[in-house]
């Protein structure tokens, strides 16, 4: 799956040099698509050769952007290596340009001559999460160690390089890992590469910074790789840990804490859930199985399950229910994406197994065309018609936000997700156009019948991520509640999704003046998942300030009774676990309110249930 690069020309003359950098080559107004992309990807070629001798980053950012403004204006939509290219060459030249002068200029000779890995970290990076300098500081580093053998594992060293830019930690309540060395991680894996389950070569970067972003030591990933190699359940794993029962339900510090926190010591001495899955996790990174360490909060306590990626012939698929709990079936997990190092829904990261259906080409055109609808939202303009010659029948050029071009980023969005439906990034183009009131309602409902039909049964999550602004940005409220209730149908195996579907609809109708249509959402949030999750009490919340506000106060105690009865009572659980539940928090404000009602008795009687005083 090595992608073509722009061809390069070793020598030129200073000549094409000050031609390429003074002004972009006229295109014939009468030029064939062929020879539009053969002129463009020439002036592109020449401007990295010229970039080699030159040195002025700036300049060459210039001019490449001038050529992808052409791309974008002009070029067939069908040539996605020609926006592939034009992509990659503005990409590589704006992140390295934010290099350490002294480098920069020899590291763009050395990924010219490395087109896999080139492309590959150009298009990994995420403009406004990763830091260029640090990133290829990092490559810069295995280049000088490992510099003939990076290109042929450019997966693994673009991930390796966006999720140990700075140092990696991971923390596990108590106890705090740190990632070995990345030059350490990528030997592990290059000497290991045939024990791995899904090799290293062609596992996408965007699915092995789940792999990469280890903090076992390379000892214990040698450990775990002797007993577990060619494991394709390794979650089950997370069964093999016993769980320390005293801890939880008496407090006392955990075994392995005390002994020393790594991978043998946890099998020895067991833990709770979020060593549990720590360790499953830890050992699928250990034999190549991208992982993640989910949690989730229900009615009761946090929990701490995994996720790890399963395959079947051409198909792949994340699987997230070793650990999870019945409990927990209908409860959002979160996971930590190691890249931009923030938590996620797990279902984001189900969606990356759509990528292993791709090729690494497919992929970078997915993103190359989701650039270039970028780039037309900036409000940015494109190549203008004197400069850039355009052939008869071209669409238009990019316009400023006033005048913004909704169709023709629709296009190259749908184009993007044609070519790769699990680029994320494009449809958060379209989530980001319905948020800033951008889309028609004829537009949000053939987008939200495509991202039902794409993401609806198995990455609800995130389908309700891109759908919710299309929803909370129709003006109409009747319209919009509609929309609500077909969204909340969806989700009758989903409480969590459900239960956040009617928390926004009971926002809409309070911003609508409509209390006691808001209070009714409330009121079924309370009724229908006071067991499910955290929720219930962002709902007894709203509903109480909405009955406050109509001079209700017996109707609050009587809320209160409702939602705090139909709560199960955790059992078995020491103090800190028991204090999440919702039967400890609710009970805790229902006591408050009996108190401020002056029903002392009442409120000591629910504090005894709860166990506080």
């Amino acid at each position: 799956m090595i992608v073509t690069l722009i061809p390069r020309r070793r020598v030129i003359t200073q000549y094409l040099a000050i031609v390429v950098f003074a002004m972009t080559t006229v295109v014939s107004r009468h030029a064939s698509a062929d020879e539009l992309a053969d002129q463009i990807r020439g002036q592109t070629t020449a401007a990295l050769d010229a970039l080699e001798q030159s040195g002025d980053f700036e300049q060459a950012q210039a001019a490449l952007q001038q050529q992808f403004d052409q791309v974008i204006a002009s070029a067939d939509r069908k040539d996605k290596q020609l926006f592939r290219d034009a992509a990659f060459a503005l990409r590589m030249v704006r992140q390295l340009k934010q290099v350490d002068e002294a480098v920069r200029v020899e590291l763009l000779k050395y990924l010219q001559d490395n087109a896999a890995l080139a492309t590959t970290l150009a298009f990994l990076i995420k403009p406004d999460r990763d830091d260029p300098a640090k990133v290829y500081a990092l490559l810069n580093k295995l280049r000088n160690h490992r510099a003939d053998r990076l290109d042929d594992y450019a997966n693994l060293v673009a991930a390796i390089c966006v999720v140990h830019e700075d140092p990696f930690r991971r923390r596990v309540n108590e106890n705090v890992g740190q990632s070995p060395d990345a030059l350490a991680i990528f030997d592990y894996f290059v000497a290991n590469e045939k024990r791995m389950l899904f090799g290293i070569r062609d596992v996408p970067a965007e699915l092995l910074i789940y792999v990469v972003d280890t903090t076992a030591s390379v000892a214990e990933m040698t450990w775990a790789l002797s007993r577990y190699a060619g494991d394709p359940a390794v979650g089950a794993r997370f069964f093999d840990i016993e769980y320390d029962l005293d801890h939880f339900r008496r407090g006392q510090p955990k075994k392995v804490t005390l002994a020393g926190y790594n991978l043998p010591n946890i099998l020895r001495y067991g833990g709770v859930c979020a060593d549990q899955a720590y360790y499953a996790m830890s050992v699928g990174k250990s034999i190549g199985v991208p992982t993640a360490y989910a949690s989730g909060r229900a009615s009761t306590v946090s929990h701490a399950w995994v996720g790890f990626l399963q395959a079947r012939g051409a198909n792949a698929w994340w699987n997230f229910d070793m650990g999870r709990y019945a409990e927990y079936q209908g409860v959002r997990g979160n996971v930590f994406d190691p890249q931009i190092r923030r938590r996620i829904p797990d279902s984001f990261i189900s969606l990356l197994a759509e990528l292993a259906r791709t090729s690494r080409a497919d992929r970078q055109a997915a993103a190359a065309f989701t650039d270039a609808a970028l780039r037309l939202l900036s409000g940015s303009q494109a190549t203008a018609e004197p400069t850039g010659g355009f052939v008869e029948d071209a669409p238009r050029p990019a316009r400023v936000v006033e005048d913004l071009d909704v169709e023709t980023i629709l296009e190259l969005i749908e184009t993007a997700l044609r070519i790769s439906p699990g680029h994320a990034a494009a449809w958060m183009v379209v989530r980001d156009l319905a948020e800033n009131g951008h889309l028609t309602l004829t537009q949000k409902k053939h987008w939200s019948a495509v991202l039902h039909r794409l993401c609806g049964s198995h990455y609800p999550d995130f389908y309700l991520t891109i759908l919710r602004p299309m929803i909370e940005s129709i003006d109409e409220t009747t319209e919009q509640n509609a929309m609500w209730n077909k969204a909340f149908a969806l989700f009758a195996d989903r409480h969590d999704l459900a239960a956040e579907v009617r928390l926004a609809q009971g926002l809409m109708w309070q911003n609508a003046g409509e209390p006691t249509k808001a209070g009714a959402c409330y009121e079924d949030v309370i009724l229908r998942y006071a067991n499910a999750g955290p929720f219930v009490v962002t709902a007894l919340r709203r509903a109480e300030k909405i009955l406050r506000t109509a001079a209700q106060g017996r109707k609050i105690l009587m809320l209160y009774d409702r939602a705090f009865n139909s709560i199960n009572k955790p059992k078995d659980m020491a103090g800190p676990f028991f204090r999440q539940s919702n039967f400890y928090r609710v009970g805790k404000m229902y006591a408050q309110r009996l108190q401020e009602a002056g029903l002392h008795q009442q409120a000591a009687a629910v504090l005894r249930q709860i166990g506080s005083s």
